[in-house]
């Protein structure tokens, strides 16, 4: 990406320009709102932004005039509580009604012709979808990317009940700092005060940059996190309330996350969706959720019908994360004439593309191959579901087509005070990397990998394992990883899941008695090529990934103390327990 300050240069003719104008809400608190639109009289369709980052940011303010020389009106605002908005800042729940009085704001202006989309990634996403819930009249479409739109399964709860604890942390810390800044206080974790220094000079349009800021924060949120209870983190307290929320609402279902989750929302969600995911995004599943119920229970027709998925190989900070990777596949965010999003919004805001509808709904990019596809559904009607079973011990494991016999099951310790090291950032690729070779020669982690393989296999769909394991504690996790192994031996994580058996359950579970769980990897697309082996790693942790369980019934962030209980984990694969993961395989 070139310098974002000559882009804004070059985009600078011809555009009317309104920055910091204040947009009022219905309690009477005002949003600073950059507004960039074409010079003639219009009027004009209307994109939103709506997001709590840095003011007049370079990488925001260029591609907000990229789509205003597109024949748009585009307002590009701060959250409540946000650089020059009034207000307190809380997460998601105040977005309800600031989007749709947004929205509905923008549809009334001299300059708009009322038809209004909104679009942007990461919390830009979770706007749209708290403007979906509250259904403005004027929206007519949105494009979410990098997004989820439900809470329990690839927000901050990975899986139920289990938090993507690192990501929790380090996303509250560094809203904390942007806060104490506003508040004109000292930065509580200084990393991340550093990590906002770069990107205020340029970060995000600097790549090379990136690392360093990941390392800050990697770091800072590294230096939080023993702390005990963890809800209650000094650091966190004051500046980032929601935090100890996250921590106490572990159940989807709870009034919280239901108000401002469209995933409880369907029926009220009358509306096309472009949804743009990353194979390795950390909330890719809530994406692609999204597009697949809208696409079979929308309200509507046109919802069902208007509903169009593009997933790449990128994780959440437009990065590639495979060493194979194409530098050439293209940008995460790309908002030139002919990109798909821009397409979607030509067709849904401006009335063009007559055969719009017609075109393919799904596009994805196959790691391995390296290459696009287009499809008409999710997953793909071709697939063919494919078993490979847990077989063997020890230096023997294996996953194989064959059903098991009489096997000896497997047997590990799961110790908290000593868990599986993982990224603080699922998908990371700067400044939090792990070691998978190391990671497998650990006792704790089962590996069961297939011979090279003599042909290519395609991967492309949701990943499931069909777990039978017993524990001799009542309330433990299993995690399980699908691997990538290459012929010199280099191991590339492909997509990985979580089950915490306690949560949810009615009746207590008996103590080392076995046991079924369904987890899911989520979901990928890839090649695994000729002479690549596929590996399954099985365990009970991954740190800071996912937070871990101590084994006593209680969880760390509630925990006052550092009181684990280790736990003996049994992983059986016999005929009568016949654990399988089960991959999406399609015909070459």
């Amino acid at each position: 990406m070139s310098d974002p300050a000559q882009q804004l240069d070059q985009l600078t003719d011809e555009l009317v320009v309104d920055n910091d104008v204040m947009v009022p809400m219905r309690d009477g608190i005002r949003l600073r709102t950059d507004i960039f639109r074409p010079s003639g009289p219009g009027p004009y369709p209307v994109l939103v932004q709506r997001y709590p980052y840095t003011p007049h940011d370079g990488i925001m303010a260029m591609f907000g005039k990229m789509l205003a020389r597109q024949g748009y009106a585009v307002l590009v605002q701060s959250c409540r509580g946000r650089y020059g908005s009034e207000g307190d800042f809380y997460p998601f729940h105040p977005d309800v009604d600031d989007s749709y009085d947004t929205v509905e704001w923008a549809a009334v202006q001299p300059w708009s012709n009322g038809r209004v989309g909104m679009y942007g990634m990461s919390y830009s996403g979770y706007t749209q979808w708290t403007a979906a819930i509250a259904r403005p009249p004027h929206l007519v479409a949105i494009a979410p990317f990098t997004c989820t739109w439900n809470w329990d399964e690839s927000t901050w709860y990975f899986a139920p009940g289990v938090l993507q604890l690192g990501l929790a942390v380090s996303w509250s810390a560094l809203m904390s700092t942007q806060e104490a800044e506003r508040r004109g206080m000292p930065a509580p974790v200084p990393q991340f005060a550093a990590s906002e220094k770069l990107m205020s000079t340029g970060g995000l349009g600097d790549l090379s940059k990136f690392g360093e800021m990941a390392r800050l924060e990697v770091e800072g949120t590294r230096a939080l996190l023993d702390r005990r209870p963890l809800r209650d983190v000094e650091e966190l307290r004051e500046l980032a309330p929601w935090f100890r929320d996250w921590c106490d609402q572990d159940d989807a279902r709870a009034p919280y996350w239901r108000r401002i989750s469209a995933a409880d929302h369907v029926q009220d969600i009358d509306l096309p969706v472009f949804h743009l995911a990353g194979w390795y995004d950390f909330f890719s599943k809530g994406g692609i959720d999204a597009y697949t119920t809208l696409t079979n229970q929308g309200a509507t027709r046109r919802t069902r019908e208007g509903q169009r998925l593009v997933i790449g190989p990128w994780n959440h900070n437009s990065t590639q994360v495979r060493p194979d990777a194409d530098p050439s596949t293209g940008a995460l965010v790309d908002f030139g004439p002919d990109a798909p999003v821009m397409r979607f919004f030509s067709h849904h805001l401006k009335g063009e593309l007559p055969d719009y509808a017609d075109e393919p709904r799904v596009r994805l990019y196959v790691m391995g191959d390296n290459v696009w596809r287009e499809e008409n559904e999710w997953p793909l009607a071709r697939t063919e579901w494919t078993s490979y079973y847990l077989r063997g011990a020890d230096s023997l494991r294996s996953l194989s087509p064959q059903p098991p016999g009489e096997e000896q099951a497997d047997v590990f310790v799961y110790d908290p005070n000593d868990p599986v090291p993982g990224p603080v950032r699922l998908g990371a690729t700067y400044g939090d990397a792990v070691d998978l070779d190391a990671v497998a020669h650990r006792p704790d982690v089962l590996v069961y990998t297939t011979p090279p393989l003599a042909d290519e296999l395609e991967v492309t769909g949701p990943v499931t394992l069909e777990l039978w394991a017993s524990s001799s504690v009542a309330d433990t996790d299993f995690t399980a990883k699908l691997v990538d192994v290459f012929p010199d031996g280099t191991a590339v994580p492909v997509c990985q899941g979580i089950v915490r058996t306690g949560h949810g359950v009615t009746q207590p579970r008996t103590l080392g008695a076995a046991y079924r769980y369904e987890i899911s990897l989520w979901s990928t697309s890839t090649v695994f090529q000729a002479g690549h082996r596929i590996r399954l790693d099985v365990s009970s942790s991954e740190y800071p990934t996912y937070e871990p369980n101590p084994n006593t019934g209680e969880r760390i962030t509630h925990a006052s103390d550092a009181k684990t209980v280790t736990a003996t984990q049994h992983v059986f694969h016999d005929a009568l327990h016949p654990s399988r993961l089960v991959l999406p395989v399609i015909p070459r």
